[in-house]
C-alpha cells in the first residue's frame, strides 16, 4: 500500500486539525518499524507497484511544527513536505473557517524559521497566499495564489517549491490546470491511498486525525484498515453531497 498522511497541528486541544505529540511519535515509530520511512511525494509516485511506501505531509506551517513535529520526525528518519501559505507567514491560522469547524487560533512560522527548516532537510511547498477558495477566485487571484507564492517563497527562502497543497482540498479542472503549470505535484484532501491511477496533481491524502485511536496505526495496509478508509471517504461524499449538492 501507498498512501500519504497529512497533519496539522502537533497540540493537545483535541480539534480537527490537531494530533498530540504521543500519537505523532507512535505514528513515526511504528512507520519507522515497520520499514515504511517516509519519503517525498515524488519518489512515493516513482516507487514500483509492487513496493509499499508512504510520504507525510504537514498543512500551514505551524509553530509547533518546528518545536513538537520536526524534531519526532527527523529522530525516526522521515522526510515530511511543509506547505506554506505565504500570505501569512509569521501571523495566524485565524483565517476563514476555522471557527466553524472548531480549530484553535495559533502561530505560524515566520520567514527565517522555514529558511532554517528548509536548510535541516524539510521540504517546503506552496498552500497558495491567503488559503483561499480556489474554485471560487478570479483568474487573477488564482495566478497570485499559484504563481506568486511560488516566487515569494523563493525569493525569502531561496527554495522553489515542487509541490502544492490545495487550501480546503477544493479542486476543479481550472484550478488544477493552472497548478499543473507551475508544479510537479498537488494534494488534495480526498481520503484514500495512493493507487497506480493516480493523477500527479490531484494526490489523495489520509488525514492522521482518524488515526489517532492508539494502535490504529499499527493497522496500517491490513484489510481493516483498507475498509475504514473506503467507509470514510463514502462518509466524506455523503457529507460534501449534503452540503453543497455535488
Amino acid at each position: 500500500m501507498k498512501a500519504i498522511l497529512t497533519y496539522h497541528s502537533i497540540d493537545a486541544s483535541g480539534s480537527v486539525i490537531s494530533v498530540d505529540r504521543e500519537t505523532l511519535r507512535e505514528h513515526a515509530a511504528w512507520l519507522a518499524g515497520a520499514g515504511l520511512r517516509a519519503v517525498g511525494l515524488e519518489q512515493l509516485l516513482a516507487l514500483p507497484a509492487d513496493v509499499s511506501g508512504v510520504a507525510i505531509t504537514f498543512d500551514d506551517a505551524f509553530v509547533n511544527f518546528a518545536t513538537e513535529a520536526w524534531p519526532v520526525l527527523r529522530e525516526f528518519g522521515h522526510a515530511v513536505t511543509l506547505f506554506v501559505p505565504t500570505g501569512h507567514v509569521g501571523g495566524t491560522n485565524a483565517w476563514e473557517a476555522n471557527g466553524r469547524h472548531g480549530a484553535p487560533v495559533l502561530p505560524l512560522l515566520d520567514w527565517a524559521a522555514l529558511g532554517r527548516l528548509a536548510s535541516d532537510g524539510v521540504t517546503l511547498g506552496s498552500h497558495g497566499v491567503a488559503h483561499a477558495r480556489l474554485t471560487d477566485v478570479s483568474e487573477g487571484v488564482l495566478h497570485e495564489e499559484v504563481d506568486a507564492s511560488a516566487e515569494l517563497m523563493r525569493r525569502e527562502t531561496d527554495v522553489g517549491p515542487a509541490s502544492f497543497a490545495y487550501p480546503y482540498g477544493l479542486v476543479n479542472e481550472r484550478v488544477v490546470a493552472a497548478v499543473r503549470r507551475r508544479y510537479r505535484v498537488a494534494v488534495t484532501t480526498e481520503y484514500r491511498t495512493v493507487d497506480g491511477r493516480v493523477d500527479a496533481h490531484r494526490l489523495p491524502r489520509l488525514d492522521a486525525f482518524y488515526l489517532r485511536r492508539p494502535g490504529r496505526i499499527a493497522q496500517w495496509g491490513t484489510a481493516g484498515f483498507l475498509r475504514r478508509v473506503a467507509l470514510r471517504r463514502r462518509m466524506r461524499r455523503i457529507r460534501r453531497f449534503l452540503t453543497n449538492g455535488v
